[in-house]
């Protein structure tokens, strides 16, 4: 990775861009004491973002295991922004978010009031409380976006229609990784991977899930077979909106697959 990203500190182990993307890498994921009560520093790029973990040890040998990493994907972040040659948010604007019609995607801002912002909550000791002054800019490409289920759900079609991506491109990403011992992650780049039974059949499942530390919840899914994708959020941490997304999903599923409706 430091041919990308030389800020980042040579480990025990050299480390990949696949094995990032991955989560195989042996990256720590962060650690809700590190941040205090919440995250409040920002970064304007996400080179900025690798100063909390760049002295951190490997956890373990990269492919010898699977961790769920979000500080990985600020460094997947870092490559794309020296290779670009711009800031991580400025490239995903141009390149990603106008291209599909993502006009209700940005980077988050707090200290930039929008006027259409969702009011977000938590819940602690003392009740549900109203998030405030929570920055997650130097997670990059971990979580530093703003989005809604519609746009969300145009970004999950164009992958899967292939109008974005090319075909060969999308297999890559949503394909299981190997671990060294030959054992399947269950993830593949950036993609949780999973089969669940859909309108009564086996459905392949491409999807990933969202849960800020304080204020936010989102279920992203995606249905290649059947050409579905279901985006659910909530402004309430660690809402259950999987189940609420794989329930519109059926409801869909089942009205596709009814005689007499083709299209639907």
């Amino acid at each position: 990775i430091q041919e990308y990203v030389p800020s980042y500190p040579k480990k025990i182990w050299p480390v990949s861009l696949r094995q990032l993307m991955a989560h195989t890498a042996g990256i720590i994921h962060y650690r809700d004491t590190e941040w205090g009560d919440k995250p409040s520093v920002h970064c304007e790029r996400a080179d900025e973002g690798i100063a909390t973990f760049a002295s951190d040890p490997l956890q373990f040998e990269p492919e010898t295991k699977y961790q769920y990493s979000t500080y990985g994907w600020v460094l997947v972040s870092a490559a794309i922004e020296h290779v670009a040659g711009v800031p991580f948010t400025e490239f995903m604007r141009t390149q990603v978010f106008a291209p599909l019609g993502m006009s209700s995607t940005t980077a988050d801002a707090p200290k930039t009031p929008l006027a259409d912002r969702a009011t977000s909550y938590f819940v602690d000791n003392f009740g549900q409380q109203v998030t405030t002054g929570v920055d997650y800019s130097c997670f990059a490409g971990g979580g530093a976006f703003l989005s809604t289920p519609s746009d969300l759900v145009r970004f999950g079609l164009a992958i899967d229609n292939g109008t974005f991506l090319k075909p060969d491109t999308v297999r890559l990403l949503q394909t299981p990784q190997l671990l060294k011992s030959g054992d399947h992650t269950g993830y593949g780049l950036g993609w949780m991977l999973d089969t669940v039974t859909l309108a009564g059949q086996p459905t392949p499942l491409v999807s990933h899930a969202s849960r800020t530390i304080e204020g936010a919840s989102t279920s992203f899914l995606t249905f290649p077979e059947r050409g579905l994708v279901v985006a659910v959020s909530s402004n309430m941490s660690f809402a259950d909106m999987k189940t609420v997304a794989m329930g519109i999903a059926e409801i869909f599923a089942k009205r596709g697959s009814a005689p007499g409706r083709p299209g639907a």
